[in-house]
């Protein structure tokens, strides 16, 4: 699928980007006559003015000639502009000082249109959106790329310069945030242009220079019906105590599960839900449970200070976005022996080697009573991957599913998992299937190309 080509005209009036670009002003007396060409830099640009720094006071109404040297165009562009603000740059002997464009020409303007949806991060997470991405990556140097039914396509904007780029990533956060990142490199967070949009965001550093990806939030959170998940997923979500995983690969769709699993508790069991995530992705209303969103780094320190202390919370059911560290999963277990259902994710490709990652964090001594506790309250996994859908834009979900059948506890007690493909392969009475057979399903049922299934399943 390509991507609308016009990119439309803003929705918004006057959009105001920060951006650092050389330009000259002149002023224009009464008379015609012009004064000395004096160079700055700009700080704000839109379609309908400049803000820009100066040295000296410019008389409000006076009216300028500004030269504006534009990234990507092939010549200047001019504008008689009025002066209106002026405004002294606190611990500086500078003035910020606001024109508003009163004589412009229409290519004039329409590069300068071009400049600010390119700099624009809201009209480029817009675009993205109305072309179904499920990714937007902003990158040095390159212009904007969006992942479509799992291809990269560029958006039609010129490349992103460094400090452009920076500038456009800086712009949804807020100083904390800065400095939370220039300190650690690395900043997870959600962020809500508006009510109607919603997007997972990673900034990072790459060689120096600032970068980010976007993953798009869907609205509402789905359900287990509109996400084709086996039904065992619902009752795993319905019980009252132990714990329950899902599992798979980065990017696949282990939040938008555990969000399903949520959704169906607060439409049919009056609990308390305490969910811990980085960051928040789907925001759930109070239905007939109560729901408490903690974002880790915003509401509580960690997973794990978070975790002990919504043990005391009163809660039902935590859900804890990943189970990562020796204390998370050691409290994640505790929670569970004491009686409530406890929810998480694990980046594991297969049920067997979920278990080695929890077991894995601590130390030899210690996993054999780690097993021994894990295997009184486990209760359920699904391990998911994202794959093309042939028939339908967008992606379909596979699974393989394990239950805590006595057979898998003892095997969870004992250690040893090197059986457990046999167990699930054998328990479908139980709801259990191996990944490959449900990649197979899917494609004889004409969900996935051949091609597709070929790549994923092991002969």
């Amino acid at each position: 699928m390509e991507p609308k080509k016009d990119l439309g005209k803003l929705a918004r009036k006057e959009i105001r980007i920060y951006s650092q670009l050389p330009m000259n002003y002149q002023l224009i007396f009464n008379d015609g006559r012009q004064g000395e060409v004096i160079s700055t830099l700009t700080k704000d640009i839109s379609t309908g003015g400049i803000l820009f720094e100066s040295d000296r006071v410019i008389p409000l109404d006076a009216k300028v000639k500004i030269t504006l040297s534009l990234p990507g165009a092939a010549r200047n562009i001019e504008a008689i502009s009025k002066i209106v603000r002026v405004e002294e740059v606190e611990f500086k002997e500078q003035y910020n000082i606001g024109v508003m464009f009163v004589d412009i020409g229409p290519q004039d303007s329409a590069e300068l249109l071009k400049l600010v949806e390119h700099l624009d991060i809201i009209h480029v997470l817009d675009f993205a959106v109305k072309n179904n991405a499920s990714d937007i990556h902003l990158s040095c140097n390159m212009s904007p790329i969006m992942r479509i039914n799992d291809r990269l396509i560029k958006m039609d904007l010129f490349p992103l310069r460094k400090d452009d780029l920076r500038n456009m990533i800086y712009s949804i956060l807020s100083r904390e945030q800065i400095a939370i990142f220039e300190r650690t490199k690395e900043l997870d967070l959600a962020f809500s242009p508006s009510s109607e949009e919603r997007f997972r965001v990673n900034v990072h550093q790459q060689m120096g220079n600032v970068e980010a990806a976007f993953r798009v939030v869907p609205n509402e959170s789905c359900t287990v019906e509109a996400l084709k998940l086996p039904e065992v997923v619902k009752n795993l979500a319905l019980l009252k105590k132990g714990i329950v995983i899902i599992g798979g690969p980065t990017g696949s769709g282990k939040t938008t599960t555990l969000s399903a699993m949520v959704d169906l508790i607060n439409n049919t069991r009056e609990a308390v839900v305490i969910s811990l995530e980085k960051p928040i992705e789907y925001i759930h209303q109070n239905k007939k449970s109560i729901i408490k969103q903690r974002e880790i780094g915003i509401d509580t320190a960690s997973f794990a200070a978070g975790f002990q202390s919504a043990l005391r919370q009163d809660p039902d059911v935590i859900v804890v976005g990943e189970m990562s560290d020796r204390e998370t999963i050691s409290t994640a277990i505790i929670a569970a022996e004491t009686g409530h259902l406890v929810l998480s994710s694990l980046h594991a490709p297969d049920t067997a080697q979920l278990f080695d990652r929890m077991l894995g964090v601590f130390p030899a001594d210690q996993q054999r009573l780690i097993a021994q506790q894990l295997s009184r309250c486990f209760e359920g996994a699904v391990v998911q991957i994202l794959l093309p859908a042939k028939m339908i834009h967008g992606r379909i979900v596979a699974t393989e599913v394990l239950v805590a059948t006595d057979a898998v506890k003892n095997m969870i007690r004992s250690m040893n998992f090197s059986g457990l493909a046999s167990i699930v392969k054998t328990g479908a009475k139980y709801g259990m299937h191996l990944m490959e057979d449900d990649i197979k399903s899917l494609c004889d049922k004409g969900l996935i190309d051949i091609d597709v299934y070929m790549s994923y399943v092991k002969e």
